[in-house]
């Protein structure tokens, strides 16, 4: 069984367009969540990855952006094979490889599709293996939902937080995949702010570069594959 979760701020952006494309692509037996009325993304996202562990028979728990549109049926049909190998940690339609952390959306390779308002890029056909996934569609493998948690360390300024929840993945064993998930950014809020791309980018490079803080490099785990 495929659960969708959403952390809805906008209920008629939800409404129209990310319940649409969930209802567009889910199966008779997905179970769809959602968490209304949140500042930051963390605390929903958390709470519907605690709500989806307790689901008999998860295969997979969707994360999408209430601002994102499924532009056709075939997401589960393409993310399945992946899954099949419990090495897999989670599946998205955009990352990055060979980048440095400290300036993570600037550097290294993009790999993927970027759709938008006027923009429709294709980085590289999937899936592809990378190190970190944009947030805007997450597709989790089971023992990701159980085990790994987005930190509110980076609720102020929302950027960053999928970059350190790929991070927590790989560490915990798993591996990251773009695939060629089609959808559409509807972009329901202005996302490049420089000055908080910078004190993400700072809180990234500190929290994962041992070089930086080696005695503090310790995030918490609670279970890896299998």
């Amino acid at each position: 069984m495929i659960a969708f979760g959403t952390a809805v701020t906008d209920p008629e952006m939800y409404s129209r367009v990310g319940r649409a494309s969930i209802d567009r692509v889910a199966e008779p037996d997905s179970v769809v969540l959602v968490r209304e009325g949140f500042d930051s993304i963390q605390e929903p996202y958390n709470e519907l990855l605690d709500e989806a562990t307790a689901l008999p028979g998860l295969e997979a728990l969707v994360l999408l952006h209430q601002d994102i549109e499924l532009t056709d049926d075939s997401l589960l049909e393409r993310a399945r094979p992946l899954l099949s190998d419990p090495r897999t940690g989670a599946i998205g339609p955009l990352g990055w490889r060979g980048m440095d952390l400290h300036r993570w959306s600037e550097s290294g390779e993009r790999l993927g599709r970027s759709v938008g308002p006027g923009v429709d890029i294709h980085h590289s056909a999937g899936p592809v293996e990378v190190e970190i996934l944009d947030g805007v569609l997450l597709v989790l493998a089971p023992w990701v939902v159980r085990s790994v948690r987005f930190d509110p360390r980076f609720a102020t300024d929302f950027h960053g937080y999928d970059a350190d929840f790929s991070m927590r993945v790989r560490a915990a064993g798993g591996r990251l995949f773009c695939s060629d998930l089609p959808y559409h950014h509807h972009m329901a809020r202005p996302w490049r702010d420089r000055a908080q791309f910078i004190r993400a980018s700072v809180a990234l490079a500190r929290m994962w570069d041992p070089a930086l803080r080696p005695l503090e490099w310790a995030p918490d785990f609670r279970g890896g594959p299998g």
